[in-house]
C-alpha cells in the first residue's frame, strides 16, 4: 500500500514538473520586427495613424538579433492647408514625449518617431502643433479585442509551420533567421504578417489569420 503511494505521488510530481516545463518557442528570441498595435484619428484638419512595436538597432539582415528599440511611429495627413513644420506631443506614464515630424520625399508623407517603452494603452490623446496653432487628437486602437497577441501567433505558426521552419536550421541545428511580425487590420478583421528571413537570402512571407492562428497564405520573396 505503501509503495502504491509512493508510486501515485511520485507520478503526479513528475507530472506537474514535465507539464510546467514546455519548450519555449525557438521563434521569439529571432523577432528583429514588431508591430504589435495600429491606431487611427482625426481632427478637422488632421488626420493622424499611428504604430507600436520594436525594431533592430542598427538593422541589419544577418540572422543575428542586436538591440531592441521600442517606438511609437506617427504617419499625419493635414486635410487642409501644406504647413512647412509640424510637431507632436504625447504626456504616458508621468513624462511628455515630444518629436518633430518629417517629410519623406518618395513617399511624400510626414512621419514622426516617439522612443518609448512599455506602452500598453488602447486609446491615448496626443497634441499636434503647425504654425501657430495646435489640435488635440484621440488615437484609437484598430485592433478586435480577441486578437492573438504576436508570441500566441508565433506558436501557432510553429506549431503548424514545423517543417517549413527547420529549413532554416544550421548544421548544428540551431535556427538561423530573422523573424519581422507585423498586425495588420483589413475591415475589422485582423491578420498578422510574419516575414522570415535567413542567412543564405531564404525569405518567406506569412498571412497568419488573427483570430484563429491558421496560415492562410505562404509566399516566397524572391
Amino acid at each position: 500500500m505503501k509503495k502504491l503511494k509512493f508510486c501515485i505521488c511520485f507520478l503526479v510530481c513528475f507530472s506537474i514538473v514535465f507539464c510546467g516545463c514546455k519548450t519555449p518557442n525557438p521563434l521569439f528570441p529571432l523577432v528583429s520586427e514588431l508591430r504589435s498595435d495600429v491606431f487611427s484619428g482625426s481632427s478637422e484638419n488632421l488626420s493622424l495613424t499611428a504604430c507600436y512595436g520594436f525594431n533592430e538597432t542598427p538593422k541589419l539582415n544577418d540572422a543575428k538579433i542586436g538591440e531592441r528599440v521600442y517606438l511609437l511611429q506617427f504617419k499625419l495627413k493635414d486635410k487642409s492647408t501644406d504647413q512647412t513644420s509640424y510637431g507632436i506631443k504625447l504626456d504616458f506614464n508621468g513624462q511628455t514625449y515630444k518629436s518633430d515630424f518629417k517629410l519623406h520625399l518618395v513617399s511624400h508623407t510626414l512621419s514622426a518617431v516617439i522612443e518609448i517603452d512599455d506602452f500598453n494603452l488602447k486609446s491615448f490623446e496626443v497634441t499636434v502643433t503647425y504654425g501657430s496653432q495646435s489640435e488635440v487628437i484621440t488615437l484609437n486602437s484598430k485592433v478586435p479585442e480577441n486578437t492573438l497577441n504576436y508570441t500566441s501567433a508565433l506558436d501557432c505558426l510553429y506549431k503548424e509551420q514545423r517543417a517549413l521552419i527547420d529549413t532554416y536550421q544550421n548544421d548544428n541545428g540551431d535556427l538561423e533567421l530573422e523573424v519581422c511580425a507585423r498586425i495588420i487590420v483589413k475591415k475589422e478583421h485582423a491578420y498578422w504578417y510574419v516575414g522570415l528571413s535567413g542567412k543564405n537570402g531564404n525569405l518567406k512571407a506569412l498571412l497568419i489569420d488573427g483570430i484563429t492562428g491558421e496560415t492562410l497564405a505562404i509566399r516566397e520573396i524572391f
